[in-house]
């Protein structure tokens, strides 16, 4: 009877030893250096990359948005690929990125929860209206337009959606501010951005370079 219970006592041991000896006590916090994986974080995700390949693509693929608005002749909505019309996964219309040259201000909203300046193309007389956003930035036109990241390089749609808000609030510090107080009313304006072929008539261009003359 007692050789039995020394038995049992030494086999619970043993497999006590043998669990144990198993685990890896991780601080709250340091868990990737165990698993590999790296809390997500869309600041670092998107500084990484925005000056040094996102701004250059965009530049590089800008499309004189004279030449968009022939093609559309008065329909963005009907633009395809045409352009260089870009259409992910997670899109619903084609983004495009476009560049002007010496376009007017002609309006100037700094009130309104979406900030916005207006602008008259030279070489353009047509309805649709183009406008430049400045102000509470909406859509994703510079996110789906680049190619360097993608929807399948996140692990879910919420990194995905921080991702696009992290580029807007890049915008706005690094291209927007910079020049605000100069969007006047006749001021001149070159600019690269992204839009949205979601509207027929309206051109709502978030900006990855602007330069107010």
């Amino acid at each position: 009877m007692v050789k039995r219970f020394v038995c049992a006592a030494m086999t619970v041991v043993m497999a006590a030893t043998l669990f144990t000896g198993c685990v890896k006590v991780v601080k709250i916090g340091e868990e990737g250096a165990l698993t590999g994986q790296v809390e997500f974080n869309p600041g670092d995700s998107v500084a990484e990359i925005w000056d040094s390949q996102v701004v250059p693509e965009l530049e590089g693929k800008a499309v004189d948005v004279n030449e968009v608005l022939q093609k559309a002749n008065g329909d963005l909505a009907s633009l395809g690929e045409e352009a260089g019309g870009v259409k992910t996964k997670s899109a619903t219309a084609y983004n495009y990125c476009v560049k002007l040259e010496g376009a007017t201000v002609t309006a100037v909203d700094k009130d309104s929860f979406y900030g916005t300046v207006t602008l008259s193309v030279p070489g353009y007389e047509g309805d649709v209206i183009i406008t430049c956003q400045i102000g509470q930035y909406k859509g994703s036109s510079v996110r789906d337009a680049q190619t360097i990241i993608n929807f399948a390089d996140f692990t879910n749609q919420t990194e995905w959606g921080q991702i696009n808000t992290t580029m807007l609030q890049t915008v706005d510090e690094l291209v927007v501010k910079p020049v605000y107080d100069d969007l006047v009313e006749g001021a001149t304006v070159d600019m690269i951005g992204c839009f949205t072929a979601s509207s027929a008539k309206d051109m709502v261009i978030t900006p990855v370079v602007l330069i107010v003359k």
